[in-house]
């Protein structure tokens, strides 16, 4: 397996952009690599881009590290904690993934819903 890479927008991701950050993302994933991404320039982050950020976070090849005061607004407003984010060792950690897994089934649904508008 291949060293980690990492991969560090900046500015906006959003609806506009989100095919070429997605495009990104597969690519830092393909061939069984991994990676991180480092989202402390991402000055603005919608729907559509956290469905895909979450996505790729989720395969377990993608950490998600050092997210911008935007991102983590928006992550908190659907009450989503990367896995890379320290733990506090909580006995409602399980309980707390059930609920991001959740919690990303709906944006999933607006997401789609708002891009077949």
């Amino acid at each position: 397996m291949s060293s980690p890479q990492m991969y560090v927008p900046t500015g906006d991701l959003n609806i506009a952009t989100v095919t070429e950050f997605k495009a990104a993302l597969v690519d830092m994933m393909s061939d069984g690599k991994s990676g991180t991404l480092d989202l402390a320039g991402v000055r603005h982050v919608d729907a559509a881009a956290l469905q895909v950020m979450i996505a790729a976070e989720q395969t377990g090849r993608i950490a998600l590290t050092s997210p911008s005061q935007p991102v983590m607004k928006a992550m908190e407003a659907i009450g989503f904690t990367p896995a890379s984010a320290p733990s506090d060792g909580n006995a409602n950690d399980d309980a707390r993934e059930k609920e991001d897994a959740a919690r990303y089934e709906e944006v999933a649904e607006e997401t789609n819903g708002d891009m077949e508008q």
